[in-house]
């Protein structure tokens, strides 16, 4: 009769999916109710058995739905690592509670008493012949093992999950198809699968069945990795560029790129907020970083022609801010291309920063108004922008946050000099204490005449970061948009350390 019923549960779970639903007391859905509902959930989406954790837990989902549980109690014990049905307590509750599969560490760390799992597992199968027991295991080597003295059924759970196995990709593949050969037992799938896919795969391997928990029953952890996919994509580690722009990339920089036919620009650029270090923690040498705003000029074709940039500048050996410009091409050669104010702005400020070239053909203005000190004109600018028409006709404009390097510490992790590698060059800098944090920009506005328009997506024509996703050697988030709503407000971070 015991045998009949076994077998029944062995084929309700073959080739099916087990969904483990558990929550334990520190997490938002610690209800033996709650798991209940959620069981029938699974069960109404086709799950083919549960597991779960605890004799309360157990019982209420038995009560809700007819599917065979795998089931566990965790227990920590003084001085023990094993914590999945680690005792005879946890099993006998477990066996009285009706549960089909008993499910327990089964990997090479001792249970309590200093007991290995050969010594318990002779225990308990002698005390309970007829049933169905799981082993947790974490190895091929422990799994085949495991089989050797009598499990019923081999499960890939703890891979990973021990000191021994930390780092090992999931789901662990390789371990299932290895011991689906090797170990004459049924093979349950278990750990880290987090889609269908994944899913699919696992099975693909000749498994039994699979067990999937978290992916499904877990919404804290659930909107997490959704958060951590978010935010990963939101620095150089996720971010994408799209290739029309080449942008600016000689240093950890974030760019946006207005569409064309606009003719001025203007943000809030709230410095009073930013915290700032230009200087190498090893040797007082010095980094730049400039807030600003840009220029674009094409020609009659669409081809790129000129550009001007003009803002704020940040100079390391100095440490101020300052205004500057910086003009690729001009049709008077006899005119400084490069330019940094003599006047120091307040760091305990706020400014806004405004670009027009809607004047003058050919001619541009830079002005900066100290919004902490009465709307004053803090300094301002005139400059060429050779080939801009006045109408914004052929003009795109761009807000542009970067971190650039002077030539001296221009070199690779090796100690060289290097004009272009900028990976090389940027990690070469790396961890020296540099950082520019918490740039925030409000009200970013374009105009054309006197007409003014929030800085939104519509109206933007591509955003640039660097580095990007085609930058693996810098393996850090240096370049990081805290908060952005649209492209007129926005909380971006430059930072060169690992933290």
């Amino acid at each position: 009769m015991i045998m009949n019923k076994n077998q029944e549960i062995m084929k309700q779970i073959q080739g099916g999916l087990i969904v483990s639903c558990q929550a334990l007391e520190s997490e938002p859905l610690h209800s033996s109710y709650i798991m209940g509902r959620m069981a029938y959930a699974a069960m109404e989406g086709g799950a083919s058995g549960i597991r779960a954790n605890s004799v309360a837990d157990i019982q209420e989902i038995k009560r809700t739905v007819d599917l065979p549980i795998i089931g566990i109690i965790k227990q920590d014990y003084e001085d023990c690592e094993v914590y999945i049905t680690p005792t005879m307590k946890e099993v006998d509750a477990l066996v009285e509670c009706g549960t089909d599969i008993i499910a327990m560490d089964a990997t090479n760390r001792l249970h309590p008493g200093n007991e290995s799992i050969d010594v318990f597992f002779k225990q308990v199968r002698e005390k309970y012949p007829e049933q169905l027991f799981m082993a947790d295991c974490s190895t091929i080597e422990e799994g085949m093992h495991a089989a050797e003295i009598g499990f019923d059924f081999i499960g890939t759970t703890m891979s990973g999950y021990t000191a021994y196995t930390k780092g090992t990709q999931l789901p662990n593949y390789d371990m299932m198809r290895t011991l689906v050969e090797k170990s004459g037992k049924p093979v349950i799938a278990e750990g880290g699968i987090w889609c269908g896919e994944e899913l699919a795969e696992a099975m693909a391997t000749g498994a039994f069945a699979a067990v999937v928990g978290t992916a499904i029953t877990r919404p804290r952890e659930i909107t997490k990795r959704f958060m951590d996919k978010l935010n990963r994509s939101r620095t150089n580690l996720g971010f994408k560029n799209s290739g029309k722009y080449a942008g600016d990339n000689d240093g950890p920089a974030y760019v946006v790129y207005s569409k064309i036919g606009y003719n001025k620009a203007s943000y809030e650029f709230h410095l009073s907020q930013a915290n700032i270090n230009m200087s190498r923690k090893s040797d007082g040498r010095w980094t730049n970083s400039y807030i600003f705003l840009g220029i674009d000029v094409y020609d009659e074709k669409g081809e790129f022609l000129n550009c001007i940039d003009a803002g704020f500048c940040y100079a390391g050996g100095s440490k101020d801010w300052h205004l500057f410009y910086n003009l690729l091409q001009t049709k008077d050669k006899d005119v400084f291309t490069w330019y940094e104010s003599p006047v120091s702005l307040d760091p305990t400020h706020d400014y806004k920063l405004i670009l027009d070239c809607s004047k003058q053909d050919d001619r541009a203005t830079l002005t900066i108004i100290d919004l902490t000190d009465g709307e004053r004109v803090a300094d301002t600018a005139e400059f060429e922008v050779m080939g801009a028409k006045a109408d914004g006709s052929n003009v795109s404009l761009y807000q542009d946050y970067a971190i650039d390097f002077p030539d001296d510490i221009k070199k690779t992790r090796a100690g060289e000099a290097s004009e272009s590698d900028w990976e090389e060059i940027t990690l070469y800098n790396t961890d020296e204490d540099i950082y520019l944090q918490n740039i925030t920009i409000r009200n970013a506005t374009l105009y054309l005449g006197e007409t003014a328009y929030e800085w939104t997506k519509d109206r933007t024509n591509d955003e640039f970061m660097w580095p990007s996703v085609s930058c693996p050697k810098v393996d850090y988030a240096c370049t990081k948009i805290v908060k952005q709503s649209a492209h007129s407000e926005l909380v971006l971070t430059l930072d060169m350390n690992r933290r």
